[in-house]
């Protein structure tokens, strides 16, 4: 309960009522002495100093501090104040086995990227966890069926704004299946070209590839980058070596802090030059347990780890989140364990 300020200081001001036309102002001082119950309600102040609040639960309490520490003092009581930054944004690095689906979440907004294997049933259950009902763009990087394999399940389920495909045509009947569903749905379709940009939320994103319709299903991946605030992602589906050192030699702008490494960490793809343009400080890969094709493999660990970059994969890691407020962020995993070691795998 807040108390006024003559209550805090110990002093208490009294008018007492005029007689025979004199006002006579009485003060009345009233000192509080060690052994008060400290009651706001009923006046009583107490001369002792103020408990040490509990700390909420799963937070440590305070330590004791000894007369004289500067951490008691009034100025460094003020600078450890700090600003806690608002999450507000997360991403989310979906294990789905030998797959890729990648949901950003933002707090008016979402983006899914690729949404796993069509032999699979997970990204429906993991976007109604969160949950997620709608998607304001969903991003098809390229036409394999472990990227766009639960595009149909998706765009029948959940309430789909715009879809991002990168016009190449693949025969399979996954993409067939997904093309029909895009049809369906009645969401906006975008093939985007480098340079392209767009505003979702407070988050922006920048087309790096593909330039045109020319190259194969590989060179052909939508990759872009995504910034919300301070904090940038990549994202290059399975681009390859070729892809990567077009982007590199165009000029993009490819600093950025996290990087869903391309091609489910497969030696095609994570060139050195490639990761000396990006410069990421964590890496993360989507792949299945025991896979048929060893992703990852050694040498795209070994580089990673040899440039200093904290590796995170699904196989061993789950579902990886990386939250930010902009500012800064947090790489959290569903099985509790951090980075991969150098020699970990």
């Amino acid at each position: 309960m807040r108390r006024s300020w003559e209550e805090f200081f110990g002093v208490r001001w009294v008018a007492v009522a005029p007689f025979a036309g004199a006002v006579v102002l009485v003060l009345l001082i009233a000192f509080s002495f060690a052994g008060g119950d400290g009651n706001a309600d009923n006046g009583e102040t107490s001369a002792q100093p103020p408990a040490t609040p509990e700390a909420p639960a799963g937070e440590p309490s305070p330590a004791p501090t000894a007369p004289g520490d500067p951490s008691t003092s009034p100025a460094a009581t003020l600078t450890t104040t700090a600003r806690v930054e608002e999450p507000g944004f997360t991403a989310h690095f979906i294990d789905v086995g030998q797959a890729d689906a990648t949901l950003l979440e933002g707090p008016d907004f979402a983006i899914l990227i690729d949404a796993g294997h069509w032999q699979r049933d997970d990204v429906i259950p993991y976007l109604e966890s969160v949950p997620v009902e709608e998607i304001d763009l969903l991003v098809g990087t390229h036409p394999h069926a472990d990227h766009i394999g639960q595009f149909p399940q998706v765009l029948g389920a959940v309430e789909v704004e715009e879809v991002w495909m990168p016009g190449y045509e693949h025969d399979s009947q996954t993409y067939e299946n997904t093309m029909e569903a895009i049809d369906a749905s009645g969401a906006t379709y975008t093939e985007p070209r480098t340079g392209d940009t767009r505003e979702i939320g407070d988050a922006t994103l920048t087309v790096l590839n593909p330039p045109g319709d020319d190259g194969d299903i590989h060179e052909t991946s939508i990759s872009v980058r995504i910034d919300r605030g301070d904090v940038s992602f990549m994202f290059t589906g399975d681009a390859e070596e070729q892809t990567e050192r077009w982007m590199v030699e165009s000029g993009l702008d490819l600093d950025v802090d996290i990087y869903q490494v391309g091609h489910h960490g497969s030696y095609t793809s994570s060139t050195q030059a490639f990761l000396d343009a990006m410069t990421p400080a964590v890496a993360i890969y989507s792949a299945g347990e025991d896979n048929q094709y060893d992703h990852p493999h050694d040498v795209v660990i070994d580089r990673l780890h040899e440039s200093g970059i904290q590796i995170y994969g699904t196989d061993l890691h789950g579902t990886v989140t990386v939250t930010t407020g902009g500012e800064s962020y947090t790489v959290e995993t569903e099985t509790g364990e951090g980075p991969l070691r150098p020699g970990g795998r």
